[in-house]
């Protein structure tokens, strides 16, 4: 096992009224999986570095390889249970979302998707800022086939990504019982929609009520929401497939009355 550590003893303060909000590298390290590593019970190599993380920031894990499908397992010093794991968060490559409860030692396990993973990976952990406060504006009353809310909006590298993807976040107030159709459509993206609870805007894997991808015509999405509850909700606009870097697209968001 070859592993070269860079460390970084000090955190950057986070800026939180900062646009956009950038995460703060921690720790990265890079190695390689080889046949004299150590071997899991199924019989693949694996590798660990330890990892200081502080109770209550949110953490981003991730793990790259070009020459294999890499898997991150996150425990506790001398906990047998990862806490966090993850596959291809981000492609093939492994992306850990992870607030921690209790400060200390982790320990980041890297090892391949199958036995036969082998080759070099670069790992990282970076602290990320608090997601931005969802919209609160209006949506534009439209008559058509009914009277519907409209919003316009770009997704772009300058929004927060969860995943891997980017998006933007509505607060929607929806009355108990209401059905609300939610129509999704985008230019030169795969859009997807989903349905929150505020509170359920940074869980990992993410807690939906409802979501659609490809229910509307061509790749645009639409679905079909009753609340059970009245109160306000989250409406994700985001993408299936990611935006690529350095791009933009651009979409409109209706939600019927």
């Amino acid at each position: 096992m070859r592993i070269a550590l860079i460390a970084s003893t000090a955190l950057a303060a986070l800026a939180l009224h900062a646009a956009p909000a950038l995460a703060q590298p921690t720790w990265s390290g890079e190695g390689r999986l080889e046949d004299g590593d150590r071997r899991t019970e199924q019989g693949g190599p694996y590798d660990e570095h330890a990892i200081q993380l502080q109770a209550g920031q949110r953490y981003r894990i991730g793990v790259d390889s070009e020459e294999f499908d890499p898997m991150a397992e996150l425990r506790r010093r001398g906990e047998a249970e990862p806490v966090a794991q993850n596959d291809d968060g981000e492609g093939l490559n492994s992306r850990i979302r992870y607030t921690p409860q209790t400060s200390g030692e982790y320990v980041l396990r890297v090892l391949g998707f199958s036995t036969d993973g082998r080759g070099a990976y670069a790992a990282r952990a970076e602290v990320l800022p608090p997601p931005p406060p969802p919209i609160t504006a209006p949506g534009t009353p439209v008559q058509a086939t009914g009277t519907w809310l409209l919003w316009q909006g770009t997704l772009s590298d300058t929004d927060p990504e969860q995943d891997g993807r980017r998006y933007d976040d509505y607060l929607v107030r929806f009355e108990a019982g209401q059905v609300r159709y939610i129509s999704l459509d985008g230019t030169g993206f795969d859009t997807l929609v989903h349905i929150l609870t505020p509170d359920a805007r940074d869980t990992d894997p993410l807690e939906t009520l409802d979501s659609d991808d490809d229910g509307g015509v061509d790749l645009n999405s639409l679905l079909v929401f009753r609340a059970a509850e009245a109160g306000d909700y989250i409406v994700r606009v985001t993408s299936y497939g990611g935006i690529e870097p350095g791009t933009s697209g651009a979409y409109r968001l209706w939600i019927s009355q």
